[in-house]
């Protein structure tokens, strides 16, 4: 922990030494929360800033990069080398959680500063770094370097909403850690009240069973089902979520398990269902779980200007921002609708599982709800030849991996990370992120032959991981 702090009051003294920053991140709920934090902070302290939001980091992007100060967030420690090559006369602050690859050093230039716990010594991350990767994430990180830049006790402690929020995005535990420290002190100074409840969010519970995906529940998308398990626990749809008594909150979730019980999808229990809620007091979207949401599909939808509004509480942007989240909703059900009913649509190999979208934008967080409640025992590949990107002449397929948390341990050895980076490098291609989640991009036409050699990676890594187990015992 200490030398995370070191890390993070470096990078407080060389952003407080300029009056502009060039503001760099990922188009998630965590980089554009990452990016709302720093840019409030920036606000605060009279430095001005220009926000860029990417899918990536292009070689060709950082070249063109001249900022006498460069925030990126939300990635840059597998772009390590090209930073320190192309920008080793910038002050440049990398501000992120994913694994580095072996491949690339770490960053280290004189006016420069790594922030990720993935890159400490055993010793230094220990509590920060699991074996699912780092325990916080870019969220978290960048309202520690925000605290820092204030100077005051509780200065910029109001933005911890928005780290809660973007860590809620990457779906780390906030009961643990540092990011049980930035609750804690929230709490003590108002900032957010918690309670236990359903995780639906805000709004009329008919409407929220109907949209929901993540709790996902046999409901979405079958508004005959929504009514009559509504009718059978004498609750009105039209009541408000925020509004239910304990009472009808037990009766329905009993209802709901029941439900699931029934249709057999094992990833649904009574946790995924109730758990903490939090409420953020200084945010234009008060429940965490709507705001990360919204500003979720807002980067996903190509619309992370309003993903950043939002962070910066402009609440005019409140009602646009809901509308587009609602239409990435009506994707994603018709998605898993059409997934469960249309048989051979998930394709099944030794490792793992496989699907391609019909609908563009929501390949990622798709694959994440099958992973999470639907095919739980191997990890879930999605393609999207939907949002195909032109790369000079080459057109690419977007791939996103994703495994219930289940199985991530010892008895498995998964990690998506290294495994879709290796597949797609043998096409061609790139890819990385978490052992949990991650992505891929590579040639059009190669969709096949990356799976295969996914799949047998896979089945490398958990032979692997057996192997090391077996000599333990």
């Amino acid at each position: 922990m200490a030398t995370l702090q070191k890390s993070v009051e470096t990078a407080a003294r060389i952003i407080a030494r300029h009056d502009y920053a060039r503001v760099i991140s990922h188009y998630d709920a965590d980089g554009i929360t990452s990016a709302g934090i720093l840019c409030t902070a920036l606000l605060r302290q009279g430095i001005q800033f220009h926000i860029t939001i990417v899918n990536k980091l292009e070689d060709s992007f950082v070249q063109g990069l001249d900022d006498d100060l460069i925030l990126i967030c939300d990635m840059g420690t597998a772009q390590s080398d090209v930073l320190a090559e192309h920008l080793k006369e910038r002050a440049v602050v990398v501000i992120d959680h994913h694994a580095p690859s072996a491949s690339v050093p770490v960053l280290s230039t004189p006016s420069s500063v790594l922030i990720n716990p993935c890159c400490l010594n055993a010793a230094d991350a220990r509590d920060l770094v699991n074996e699912r990767g780092s325990t916080i994430c870019a969220a978290g990180l960048s309202y520690l370097v925000a605290r820092r830049l204030s100077g005051e006790k509780t200065g910029n402690i109001d933005l911890a909403g928005l780290a809660i929020a973007g860590t809620m995005g990457d779906k780390l535990d906030l009961s643990s850690g540092v990011n049980k420290l930035i609750v804690d002190e929230a709490l003590r100074e108002g900032i957010i009240s918690i309670k236990t409840g359903l995780k639906f969010g805000d709004g009329q519970l008919q409407e929220r069973m109907l949209s929901s995906t993540d709790p996902f529940t046999p409901l979405a998308g079958k508004p005959e089902w929504v009514a009559a398990l509504l009718n059978q626990v004498k609750i009105e749809g039209t009541r408000e979520v925020t509004d239910l008594t304990e009472d009808e909150e037990a009766r329905l979730t009993e209802a709901l398990l029941a439900l699931v019980r029934e249709s057999q999808h094992t990833g649904i229990t009574e946790g995924t269902l109730v758990g903490t809620t939090y409420r953020l007091q200084c945010e234009v979207i008060p429940n965490a779980y709507d705001l990360m949401r919204v500003i979720d599909a807002c980067g996903r939808l190509g619309k992370s200007g309003l993903g950043i509004g939002l962070c910066l509480r402009v609440a005019r942007l409140r009602e646009e921002a809901t509308m587009l989240y609602a239409n990435i909703q009506t994707k994603l059900v018709s998605e898993l609708n059409r997934l469960e009913r249309e048989e051979g649509t998930v394709k099944g190999l030794t490792n793992l599982y496989y699907f391609y979208v019909q609908e563009g934008g929501v390949t990622g967080t798709l694959a994440g709800i099958v992973a999470e409640y639907l095919c739980t025992d191997k990890p879930v590949i999605g393609f999207n030849k939907k949002d195909r990107v032109e790369e000079g002449r080459q057109v690419e397929t977007k791939i996103s991996g994703r495994c219930h948390k289940e199985l991530l341990t010892d008895s498995t050895g998964i990690n998506l990370a290294t495994a879709m980076e290796s597949a797609a490098k043998e096409v061609g291609g790139f890819g990385g992120g978490h052992p949990v989640a991650a992505g891929a991009s590579i040639p059009d036409g190669k969709e096949e032959q990356f799976i295969t050699i996914l799949d047998a990676l896979i089945g490398k890594q958990k032979k692997e991981e057996v192997r090391v187990e077996t000599a333990r015992t």
